[in-house]
């Protein structure tokens, strides 16, 4: 595994005086793809308890995979809303 901490300095800043950067973009993407992974994860599990007859642990693995995928969106809307603002288009 690659860790993007020895690659960014998290203390830059872009510049557009937003306080963001690519510090703040690369930290939101890792927040998102450990939140995908967690979700993934939790999702196989709770199948593999199905399969093996656990409902209880099935629907708690259910749970952790419905809460990573909520941090998932909630670290997706920082990526989104730090983009470049669509333009209006010309009348």
């Amino acid at each position: 595994m690659v860790d993007i901490s020895d690659f960014v300095d998290f203390g830059d800043d872009d510049g557009n005086g937003d306080g963001g950067g690519d510090a703040a973009d690369f930290a939101a993407l890792k927040d998102c793809l450990q939140a995908l992974a967690d979700a993934i994860a939790s999702t196989n599990l709770a199948v593999i308890n199905s399969a093996q007859g656990d409902p209880q642990a099935a629907t708690a693995r259910v749970q952790a995979s419905v809460g990573a995928l909520k941090r998932f969106h909630d670290a997706f809307k920082v990526l989104k809303d730090e983009g470049p603002a669509p333009e209006e288009e010309a009348e």
